[in-house]
């Protein structure tokens, strides 16, 4: 797919691919709660016309190429990779009787997800999940753990994705093509009795973490936030700690939640000076899968090359 095919995708249609409704429509305004943080007012608009977003709460737009790349964390090459795959079914019929179907579901329950979860299982069923997971570096083992494959429907369609609970049940999906959680949204909290924690804004991070270390176990409690937008639900048990290992990422939203904590009082230890040239933990893991793997090939093409 080139840039010029991408950009005659509808907004509204790629947001519904990721199992994004909007809450209200207003002529050619399409208004949605904010895929990128948790908020009870919707404040991210689609012009359906000009088939551009704006999202009023970070100040932020552009075109589906631009959104693309935010909702899927990637680059335009990945993106359009992404868009032309055979899991994204752009066609608008079946896109206007879905998002007439979808609308209807959420004008009669407001307060309820669209995802509807039809049941979980442990990790290692599932070879899609597995290879996603495996994708950003993280050791199966490790996973097993804290996730489960989650099979969930949206309308009349049925997905899975690589599940992570929340303290109040919910789940944070992730897959492939997918970045989205169910309700309720909230903080996880892992304890282990130690008197120092570890916060991280997302559970990819959170295991990417435990993947690098572990040769060496770390000795803490975690809180992964699951949104920075959910620090504020897990101040005071931050407070009950002696230290708060805090792994940020690099971006605005990361330093803003150091200010926050620092604000609050709570005695916090920047900890991603340990992934500095890189915008998270998983990232750099994912960068030293990536280059251990070619160190592989090339020592196998050199023992290849002196069999000869």
């Amino acid at each position: 797919m080139t840039c010029q095919q991408a950009r005659e995708i509808p907004i509204v249609d790629l947001l519904r691919n990721c199992h994004i409704y909007p809450q209200y429509v207003r002529g050619q305004e399409h208004w949605y709660l904010s895929p990128f943080r948790e908020e009870k007012t919707p404040s991210f608009k689609v012009n359906a016309e000009l088939n551009l977003y704006y999202d009023h709460g970070s100040g932020h737009g552009g075109d589906v190429i631009d959104l693309g790349k935010a909702l899927f964390c990637c680059d335009t090459k990945e993106l359009l990779e992404k868009l032309g795959s055979d899991f994204f079914s752009f066609q608008p019929q079946y896109v206007k009787e879905t998002g007439l179907h979808i609308h209807r579901s959420v004008t009669q329950a407001p307060d309820q997800s669209p995802i509807q979860i039809t049941g979980t299982k442990d990790l290692d069923n599932n070879p899609a999940i597995t290879r996603y997971l495996e994708s950003r570096g993280i050791d199966l083992d490790i996973a097993r753990p804290y996730c489960r494959e989650v099979y969930y429907q949206v309308g009349d369609r049925n997905y899975f994705a690589a599940g992570f609970e929340n303290r109040s049940g919910g789940y944070e999906l992730r897959s492939e093509y997918f970045k989205g959680s169910t309700s309720p949204k909230d903080i996880t909290r892992i304890e282990r009795g130690h008197k120092s924690v570890c916060v991280l804004e997302g559970f990819t991070d959170f295991l990417s973490l435990l993947t690098l270390r572990k040769p060496e176990p770390v000795r803490s409690d975690f809180v992964v936030l699951n949104s920075v937008s959910m620090a504020e639900r897990s101040l005071d048990i931050l407070r009950s700690y002696r230290t708060v290992f805090v792994y940020p990422d690099h971006d605005a939203a990361g330093s803003v939640l150091l200010e926050k904590f620092e604000h609050a009082q709570i005695n916090c230890v920047d900890a991603s000076g340990i992934y500095q040239n890189y915008k998270d933990l998983n990232q750099m893991l994912v960068a030293g899968k990536q280059l251990e793997e070619q160190v592989k090939r090339q020592a196998l093409k050199k023992s290849q090359g002196l069999r000869m």
